[in-house]
């Protein structure tokens, strides 16, 4: 015979009531909470996998934003072009109404140049735009570095990379989000074959020069694709003494003329490429002029604002002015082919974006769906379990009354 003592009693009892207790407090923070799973171990399996599609709803909530991102600044960017394209367009026009030789005034040109300098400064000012975050818009991967500077006398220069900054839009893909400055606004196609210059970064004295240009073409498509070096001479190299230059081919190191006098703004024509130089060079000191067959829209611009401010009203002044405005349409021309161009591969990465947006939509439903039907709660059966669990402590309870009040002095 097995003795149960009293003892023995209250602990089953209480272990009993207890698991019945706990049972009931998990069903209840079940029914509160709306999620079956709660903690790994009441399901290992089910676990690992409501882990992979939160970390997946994770990711995919990541690239929505970096794609919410990319649209504002491709949006951005295509804003930009279209002023660009708008200030081509006035360009033109004024371009178009320089071509009127016949009835322009030298007063005339001054206004007409006035206003593109005016729409040149409008340009610079596009071109070193920033984004929402900051960054400058078209310095490549050089966000913090302003891409253009300069002016129609001197010259633009640009100071950033031609890379694309781009952004992850899903697991395998990214997309650029930029464009570098010199795709956009330097690699176009001239009209001619052209030059552009500068001043040597080595330079120990101080020297700048005009914007380079080809005012006899004949003779400089018979140079082209020659550059050439001007080098200041020593001082000493002449008597009397005087700063002097020569210049030669790049390639080759042949001279082409040497000891020539340096008077300070004086316009000098080499192999048809007319430019100014000025400041105070160091012996050594070099400008180099390189050919091209690209012309940046800002030169473009620079160009016509200098032809037209020193139009003459004489013969040769007037054909002098008539090349360069059909110069100036032609690579206007060019550089509107390369807005449109660049418009169009904005237009084809925002329609990207959103596709993938479309995808990122579908993804999140199923992933959605998958966790619903894992970790969410029947909350019938969680109820229908609730109340039994209730049911089955009440009659735990109610037994162990029964149980502790049973005696031998009730049998008497």
């Amino acid at each position: 015979m097995v003795r149960i003592s009293s003892i023995d009693i209250f602990n089953i009892a209480n272990s009993s009531m207890q698991k019945s207790n706990t049972e009931i407090a998990k069903t209840q923070q079940q029914l509160s909470s709306g999620q079956r799973v709660l903690t790994p171990s009441d399901d290992p399996v089910a676990s690992l996998k409501i882990m992979e599609l939160d970390n997946e709803l994770s990711r995919i909530d990541q690239y929505n934003k970096n794609i919410d991102s990319a649209e504002n600044t491709l949006q951005q960017t295509e804003g930009l072009i279209d002023g660009v394209i708008d200030i081509i367009q006035r360009v033109r026009e004024l371009t178009i109404q320089a071509g009127n030789t016949g009835v322009n005034t030298s007063a005339q040109y001054d206004a007409l140049a006035n206003e593109v300098e005016g729409r040149l400064e409008e340009l610079l000012n596009i071109s070193n735009s920033r984004d929402a975050n900051g960054d400058f818009v078209f310095s490549g991967f050089k966000g913090e570095i302003q891409p253009f500077s300069g002016n129609a006398e001197d010259g633009f220069e640009y100071h950033g990379d031609d890379g694309q900054r781009r952004v992850k839009t899903a697991n395998n893909s990214t997309l650029a989000v930029s464009n570098s400055g010199r795709d956009v606004f330097l690699d176009i196609p001239s009209a001619n074959n052209t030059v552009f210059g500068y001043a040597s970064e080595s330079n120990q004295g101080e020297v700048s020069i005009s914007v380079p240009q080809v005012v006899d073409q004949t003779s400089y498509d018979a140079f082209y694709p020659e550059d050439f070096v001007i080098r200041f001479n020593a001082v000493g190299d002449v008597s009397p003494p005087r700063m002097t230059y020569t210049v030669t081919e790049r390639s080759t190191g042949n001279v082409i003329v040497e000891q020539q006098n340096y008077n300070q703004g004086e316009k000098i024509t080499i192999q048809g490429v007319s430019l100014n130089m000025i400041g105070n060079p160091a012996t050594g000191d070099t400008v180099v002029v390189e050919s091209s067959n690209k012309q940046d829209l800002m030169t473009t611009l620079a160009n016509l604002v200098n032809a037209m401010r020193g139009v003459k009203d004489n013969q040769s002044g007037k054909q002098e002015i008539t090349k360069v405005v059909a110069d100036t349409l032609n690579n206007l021309n060019n550089a509107q082919v390369k807005m449109l161009g660049v418009m169009s591969s904005l237009g084809a990465r925002q329609n990207s974006l959103q596709t993938t947006r479309e995808l990122h939509i579908d993804s999140e439903l199923y992933s959605r769906q998958a966790l619903a039907d894992l970790r969410d709660l029947d909350y019938a059966e969680a109820s229908t379990r609730l109340a039994m669990q209730t049911m089955i402590l009440e009659a735990a309870q109610a037994s162990f009354v029964r149980v502790t009040s049973l005696s031998l002095f009730d049998r008497l």
